[in-house]
Order: structure tokens, then sequence, then C-alpha cells
């Protein structure tokens, strides 16, 4: 009887552990296992590309992160919206969707059913980094950031995931790429430092952060 009872304790294990499930409860890869250097680590810039590669490989290993395509760029790049929460969140996203859908038009919504939407709902936080390129922090940090909500274990990282959805997007994916490939080139010389020597946006270079009045570019 204890034989048997053993083996079938081996077998639940055996099953958790190579089931699809338990395949996606990997470790998740830190930036500088996918990068090779830290973010933020002195004379290395991001990528666009190499960012999107790295949260793809991440959302290969994780419940808590969805990437979405939301369009393309002026220069043809996919632009792609980090959808991070917990699991149980993002299996029900569509129904907060909807709850978010409601409450933004409030269209027909008493004051009662709007207090029970909320409270059936979750906050959502959007922050995007990079707008201009040459700013170059805040869209580097957002790789740090999607590895730190998606791996964190932590009570305060836990109740952020269950009570928020948080959506990611790199503002200015061209000019990203071009910055960084500027740099790279020019790195170690006397012309690292210089300034990019065209826009990096094709059409409204710094000025994009005006075109969230009139939203003629693709990216906005």
């Amino acid at each position: 009887m204890n034989r048997f009872v053993h083996f079938l304790c081996l077998l639940v294990v055996g099953l958790l552990l190579f089931s699809p499930a338990g395949a996606r409860a990997q470790v998740i890869p830190a930036p500088e296992d996918i990068l090779g250097f830290k973010v933020g680590a002195d004379y290395h810039l991001i990528t666009y590309d190499q960012a999107i590669d790295y949260l793809k490989k991440v959302a290969s290993v994780s419940d808590r992160i969805r990437l979405k395509e939301i369009g393309q760029t002026t220069l043809g790049l996919p632009m792609y919206c980090a959808i991070i929460s917990s699991a149980d969140n993002l299996a029900s996203l569509e129904k907060y969707q909807e709850i978010i859908k409601k409450l933004s038009l409030a269209r027909g919504l008493s004051p009662e059913e709007a207090l029970r939407l909320s409270a059936q709902g979750k906050a959502v936080v959007y922050i995007d980094g990079g707008l201009h390129a040459s700013e170059c922090a805040p869209a580097q940090h957002l790789v740090q950031l999607a590895y730190d909500l998606v791996s964190g274990r932590d009570e305060k990282t836990l109740r952020i995931l269950d009570q928020v959805i948080c959506l990611l997007v790199f503002a200015n994916p061209d000019g990203m790429n071009l910055l960084a490939d500027w740099y790279h080139k020019n790195v170690g010389t006397p012309f690292e430092v210089s300034p990019l020597p065209y826009l990096y946006h094709y059409y409204a270079g710094h000025d994009n952060n005006r075109d969230s009045y009139l939203a003629n570019l693709k990216e906005t």
C-alpha cells in the first residue's frame, strides 16, 4: 500500500512538472540573460527590436504578460503593448475591458451601477517611454519594469498584479532604434556623445509630443 501511495505521489509531481502549465512555470529570464548586459549599464542602449524580442521570450514562459500588436510605426515596425497583470486577471481580460468601456462612456449608468462596476473592475495604468528618443532612460526602464512585475513574488508586487492591469508601450520605436544604432556606431570614439544627426521621428522629430492634440502620427 505504501509503495502504491509513493508511486501516485511521484506520478502527480511528474504530471505537474511536465504539463503545459508546469512548462510555463519556468524561471523568468532577466534582461541581462537575454541582452548580455544589465538595463542601464554604461555604454549600452537597448534597441526596440531587442526589447520586443526580450518581452516575447518572457511572454512565452509567463502567464502574467501578453503582447498585443497595436499598429505599425512610420517606418513600418510593428508596435506592441505589453499587458501585465495576474494570471487570473489576464484570463478575464475581456470582462475587464467591457467594464472599463461602460465606465468610460457612462451612458445609461446609474450611480449605483457605476459603483458596482468599479468594485468589479481593475485599475488600468498606462506607462509609455521613449517618446523623445534622446531621453533614453524611460524606454530602457520599461524592459526592467516588465521583468520586475512579471518575476516578482513579494507581497507588494502580487498586490499590484491583483489590483492593476498595466499597459507598457514604447512610444517611439523608430527613434529608439535610430538612437541606439547611432550610439553603438560611435561609442568609444570622439563622437560618442554627439547628437543624432537626423530626426528621431521621421516627420515630427522632437515635436512628436505635440501630436497628442491632433493624433496625425501613426505612433500616436
